[in-house]
């Protein structure tokens, strides 16, 4: 084989080093140990998604492999205790500073080993259980809060066999570390000795990588990445099942993919031909199945590379491996072999510029962030390699899968024998399981296709086996070709009047008409045409008002054998339309005549119709053949030049037997129908036409008026009405059909003898689930062609490759897909896509997510003319709407780059003459200031202060509440800054994935506000993170908030890991004791070992002491006990009338001054009530003797004047706390009680309490 392993890797990496430079070996010196250092930019990345998704294992890499050998506990737990000591990476804990990533070597701990005794069980059961939980173990992500990135879970089974699990995060391993660590594993559990570590750890190189960066080849790589990902990137646009969710669960499903032996070796010797690698050929093929399957010719994959610069990295272990975004331009119509060319040069030109980190580049290129979407590329590929050498004898290895990814698609390689093995992993939220195998099948074929004929070009190598070409070519359509029975659309009418000529044709307005009277009116009429010289081949022009009229005319031309045109009297370009169609006759009435043209035809009204009154009202004599043309059709879409379309009379005869077939119609029926043309399904079958004015078409209401008032038993829309009429009583019949065809579809499936083929832009066949352009087929049905107009007839009207020769088919310029059931999905016209940052957006998507909502009847979304999207919403009876509850509904369904720009409530859909939606009309209603209220301004103080911080992080003047935080600058490393400061400003602390998904001051302002106290929030607060240090555990005052202690606590933050207690607003406890017993419990849950200092301030001073009491209780001494300006309860006075003084004085002050003077009317009584709870448990509490010392800090000045009085001697001295312990020390400190924590006291305040907890502890704990 020619897989690039990993000695061959290796051997890759210093040629490619060689072409750049000829370094010298680094020389690395030693961090000292325990030192922080900052992770590689790799690792931050990772570190960064983590935190965005800290439910997701998708960084973890996990491993089964089945021993032909015994283990036991013990020797797996020193093996990997020498392993850690081998390799310092698999010692750290991480953690953040200043909004930096760190790690840190723990030094000798704990190795992070389980293990299972299986043996009691059955063998099959015991491998089935061992699976299990390997299973369950890789699809838990791995605690980033913890020590050791890695665990190993070994199971003794029966018959001296095991199975060992592995299981390391990406932050500390890559593919090659985790070979080379497995390896050694092996080796240690096969009893042989390793070779010496390597000279300096994974945290040195670290450390010296960071300090000794080129920063002139930094730029000149960062200069290339720029211009090679400049312009609008192409974003992977694969087919999805479903939409995208508001927040992508990054879950995972994963399908087979196998490439056999016999296709590996053609590959290989396809490669060796072109001096490539295997992986450039597989990962040629694969973009080029990634731009077939999305219909794009610019494709960008995400590649993994090594990432070990130097040699003295190469035996490390460690995160070294960087994703580069490989763009290759497709275009060009490039054969197969062109194609592994230019894969092949991105890839060596990526090699080469690989010294900047990826994070720099994005943020250079200001990329928008979407949510669920990666910034750069949605798929990636790896070609793993084998654990070769491991020392232990491996009957088999067992897939585990993380089920998580951060990528849409993702197609993972490794040889298996003499073939190569893999998955294709598949975003769960995107794609169903049947769309990932037929996914992997597609692959597969283009890769055997690929390699059998590698000059051919690339876009035209089959996709398909035949057997599924077969099937989505003939199998999904129906090969019956139609008996047409009749030569012109007004026999079967014909048929119906001999049948029962007092039956009721037409009803409206107007009155009622029977069939006898409605024929002898259309015969008169076709006579007279007839004897003026209109025949076969001669064009009538229809320009009538709605009603039976209308109805007669077109039974006239039918009769006459007359091609018909209709024209709106109001149509714009009626003249260019008559001089198009070239007519021998026009037909007008009394309101239109004024309306048409002088022109070469002869002009006849029905305001004149005494003129054909005395002509014979008898059947005419047939003249025409099925072959003559019935009408000319002017398209929905035309433009500038209109274009008729020719449409024979044999096409409609057949579209009428579909339709009776498929939708009986018969006497007593009665149809309200869309168009006029209509008519002759309901009237060829003794059914009645019921007429309405066209507003009546327009309006659902007057709509579903009409239909009951006759009586409507079939009714047709055009499609826009379709939401509108869907909750009519009766059967919804979908059908689809441009005017060149006729219908082609019932219900998404092809109507009678229609060909449907979905074809991509070479007429090739597209697989079941991917989008092409829709081509109609089956010579009967289809136009013969655009009026007058050869050219364009060429252009839309081609051969039929999958039929006999001269068939043609028909180019629909619209795009569709095919379901796995066989149903037709049609996705829109190709000129009018929307898309936004490169995905096709659906509005029928988004218009779901408005019209779900309560209140709501119906909601359009189209394209704006600045790029955006615009929502209309029409509300459900007189109910009011608000603007910002439709757009907050609607942000919880959809994601944020799927959010209108606008949302604008109206009473009613604007609609032309024909029915459908008049956008222009109803962009022209858009209100521009929404009620969706996306001002620029804070409005809240919330709000407010949240965009100082942002102004603060990004370093501007102002900012917007309504732009996101990454498109004015913010990037990864940024976003821990804003957390940071969000927790210094407020107490609460964001997670990564809140500011992701509601990246701007307005949206994040929402989210804290739901985290707020009152929201049901745990007591006990990180403040700062110190992993290993002593804990200073603060206790609130009688306000229950954590918000004074901020600025103490960065203050302690350098030697302290530092936590505060809130009140719960939950059940709160009712008394000092039951206070103290739940804080206990909270502290002790994070603790572990580290000593404890507890302070607390006011009267949470007697909740601290009641805490170390508690502690002392069961042998538990806290390491100090800080009393920051309090004083004890009043219970320990001996004189009562003093005691009931300092109650009254208590409870007269005035603490709301503290924190609730800028509080919301809302929040201000929260905060009093719970005022009240904890100064009452503070007035009742009698403490119990603590023989041991606590430390007094005091308030330097008085409380504020206005401040009620207290007892004499009350605020002095140890403030009565030595009758209830054994030592008081006091010390002073600036400010008054209020002001204690400050920042002008911090200082002062951070520096008293260091050097009261130096005193008790003496640091002979540290």
């Amino acid at each position: 084989m020619t897989t690039l392993d990993a000695n061959k890797q290796r051997l890759l990496m210093k040629l490619l080093r060689e072409r750049a430079t000829a370094a010298e070996v680094p020389r690395i010196t030693p961090v000292p140990p325990g030192t922080a250092v900052p992770l590689n930019p790799p690792q931050a990345g990772i570190w960064f998604s983590c935190r965005q998704y800290p439910d997701s294992s998708e960084y973890s890499i996990p491993d089964l492999q089945v021993m032909e050998r015994a283990l036991d506990h013990s020797t797996l737990r020193a093996a990997t205790a020498e392993l850690m000591a081998r390799h310092d990476i698999l010692r750290v804990r991480m953690f953040e500073r200043d909004g930096v990533p760190m790690q840190q070597d723990c030094g000798p701990i704990e190795p992070p080993v389980t293990w299972h005794d299986l043996r009691h069980l059955p063998a099959d059961e015991a491998a089935a259980r061992a699976t299990e939980i390997s299973s369950r173990a890789a699809e838990s992500p791995i605690p980033l809060d913890e020590p050791c990135f890695f665990t190993i879970i070994g199971f003794a089974l029966p018959g001296e066999r095991t199975m060992l699990a592995t299981n390391f995060h990406h932050l500390v391993a890559d593919g090659i570390s985790r070979e080379q660590v497995v390896r050694e594993l092996g080796a240690l559990l096969a009893g042989r000795t390793l070779d010496p570590p390597p000279p300096v750890g994974f945290l040195d190189y670290a450390a010296w990588e960071r300090e000794n960066t080129d920063e002139a080849t930094v730029q000149r790589d960062l200069a290339y990445w720029t211009h090679n990902l400049t312009g609008h990137l192409p974003v992977l646009d694969l087919p999805r099942d479903h939409p995208r969710p508001a927040r992508a669960s990054r879950a995972a499903s994963t399908v087979p993919v196998t490439i056999p032996g016999s296709l590996l070796t053609r590959l290989q010797r396809l490669a060796a031909d072109d001096g490539v690698t295997l992986f450039v050929v597989v990962l040629a093929a694969y973009k080029l199945f990634l731009a077939r399957m999305a219909g794009q010719r610019e494709i960008l994959v995400g590649v993994p590379l090594a990432g070990r610069d130097h040699e003295v990295a190469e035996s490390m272990v460690g995160c070294f491996v960087r994703s580069v975004p490989l763009r290759t331009n497709l275009s060009g119509d490039p054969t197969f072999r062109e194609v592994v060319r230019r894969v092949h040069e991105a890839f060596l030109e990526a090699h080469d510029h690989q010294a900047v980190p990826y994070a720099r580049v994005v943020a250079e290129l200001g990329l928008p962030r979407l949510s669920g979407v990666h910034q750069v590329f949605q798929t990636i590929i790896t070609l793993q390699h084998p654990v070769g050498g491991s020392g232990w004898a491996a009957e088999k290895s067992v897939a585990l899968n993380t089920n998580s990814m951060p990528v849409d698609l993702a197609l993972i390689l490794h040889p298996d024998g003499d073939a190569l093995g893999g998955i294709m992993l598949y975003s769960a939220d995107l794609f169903d399981r049947g769309t990932a195998l037929r996914s992997a099948g597609v692959l597969e074929h283009l890769l055997a296709a690929a390699a059998e004929r590698p000059d051919a070009r690339a876009f035209e190598l089959p996709l398909l086996s035949q057997a599924e070409r077969e099937r989505v070519l003939h199998g999904l359509n129906r090969d019956v070709r139609p008996d047409i029975a009749y030569r012109t659309l007004a026999q079967p009418f014909e048929e119906q009047v001999r049948r029962a000529p007092d039956a009721i044709a037409v009803r409206g307005a107007e009155g009622r008409f029977s069939y006898a009277e409605l024929n002898a009116r259309a015969n008169r009429l076709a006579w007279f045409l007839r004897d003026t010289g209109v025949g076969p081949g001669n064009v009538v022009a229809l320009c009538l008002s709605p009603g039976v009229d209308q109805t007669v005319a077109l039974l006239a031309a039918a009769k006459a054998g007359a091609p018909y045109v209709t024209l709106d009297p109001e149509e714009g370009r009626l003249g260019a339309m008559l001089d198009g169609a070239a007519p021998a006759a026009v037909i007008v009435d009394g309101s239109t005549a004024g309306r048409v043209p002088a022109g070469p035809w002869q002009v006849h009204s029905f305001a004149e119709s005494g003129r054909w009154a005395g002509v014979p009202a008898d059947d005419l004599p047939v003249e025409a053949t099925g072959y003559d043309l019935l009408c000319l059709r002017y398209a929905a879409h035309a433009t500038d030049r209109p274009a008729a379309i020719a449409y024979p009379v044999e096409g409609a005869l057949a579209e009428l037997a579909q339709l009776q077939h498929d939708h009986p119609l018969g006497a007593g029926d009665v149809a309200l129908l869309a168009t006029p043309e209509d008519c002759f399904w309901p009237l060829s079958q003794g059914a009645t036409v019921a007429l309405a004015p066209p507003a009546v078409h327009q309006d659902p209401r007057r709509l579903a008026d009409h239909a009951e008032a006759y009586g409507v038993t079939t009714l047709s829309v055009v499609p826009s009405m379709v939401p509108d009429v869907a909750g009519f009583p009766g059967d919804l019949v979908a059908g689809y059909g441009p005017a060149e065809t006729g219908r082609v579809t019932d219900q998404g499936r092809p109507a009678g003898h229609r060909a449907l083929y979905v074809l991509d832009e070479a007429l090739a066949p597209v697989p079941i689930g991917v989008v092409g352009e829709l081509y109609v087929g089956c010579e009967i049905g289809l136009a013969r062609g655009y009026h007058r107009r050869p050219a364009l007839t060429a252009h839309r009207f081609v051969a039929d490759p999958f039929a006999a020769p001269g068939a043609r088919m028909f180019r629909t310029g619209e795009l569709c897909r095919h379901r796995e059931d066989g149903v037709l999905e049609h996705l829109g016209p190709i000129d009018r896509q929307v898309r936004i940052h490169g995905l096709r957006v659906e509005p029928a998507e988004i218009e779901a997510a408005f019209a779900e909502q309560d209140g709501v009847r119906r909601a359009v979304v189209t394209a704006a003319p600045d790029g955006g999207l615009a929502a209309f919403v029409v509300p459900d009876g007189e109910r009011e709407l608000s603007g910002r509850r439709l757009v907050d509904g609607a942000a919880a369904r959809l994601p944020e780059y799927l959010m209108p720009a606008t949302v604008t409530v109206v009473e009613e859909i604007p609609r032309r003459g024909s029915g459908e939606i008049d956008v222009a009309a109803l962009l022209d209603l858009r209100d521009r200031d929404t009620e969706a209220d996306r001002t620029d301004a804070p409005e809240t103080e919330l709000e407010a202060r949240l965009a100082g911080i942002f102004c603060r992080v990004l370093r501007r003047d102002s900012v917007s509440v309504t732009e996101s935080f990454f498109t004015m600058g913010g990037h990864s490393l940024l976003v821990f800054k804003l957390i940071e400061d969000c927790a210094s400003e407020f107490g609460l602390k964001p997670s990564v994935l809140d500011v992701f998904t509601g990246p701007t001051v307005r949206a994040l302002a929402a989210t804290l506000g739901a985290m707020r106290p009152a929201g049901g929030v745990d007591p006990l607060v990180s403040l700062v993170e110190h992993p290993g240090a002593p804990l200073v555990v603060f206790v609130h005052a009688a306000s229950g908030s954590v918000l004074p202690f901020y600025q103490v606590a960065k203050r302690l933050g350098r030697e302290f890991a530092v936590y505060a207690l809130q009140s719960p607003p939950e059940v709160p406890p009712a008394s000092i004791e039951e206070i103290a017993a739940r804080y206990v419990e909270e502290v002790d849950a994070v603790r572990g070992v580290a000593p404890v200092v507890v302070a607390g301030w006011s009267m949470g001073g007697a909740v601290a002491l009641e805490m170390a009491r508690r502690w002392l209780h069961r042998n538990e001494r806290v390491a100090a006990t800080l009393l920051l300006d309090t004083w004890a309860p009043p219970a320990f006075m001996s004189a009562a009338a003093d005691a009931a003084r300092v109650r009254a004085s208590v409870l007269a002050l005035d603490v709301l001054r503290l924190e609730g003077a800028d509080a919301t009317p809302a929040t201000q009584a929260e905060l009093a009530e719970t005022v009240e709870r904890n100064r009452a448990a503070f007035l009742d509490y009698r403490p119990e003797y603590y023989p041991a010392e606590v430390d007094l800090l005091r308030a330097s000045d008085p409380l504020p004047a206005d401040a009620p009085p207290f007892p004499a001697g009350y605020l002095d001295g140890d403030r009565g706390w030595s009758a209830v312990a054994a030592e008081v020390t006091t010390a002073e400190i600036k400010g008054n009680h209020l002001s204690l924590f400050d920042q002008e006291h911090a200082d002062q305040l951070a520096a008293a309490i260091s050097a009261a907890i130096a005193r008790r502890m003496g640091y002979e704990e540290i």
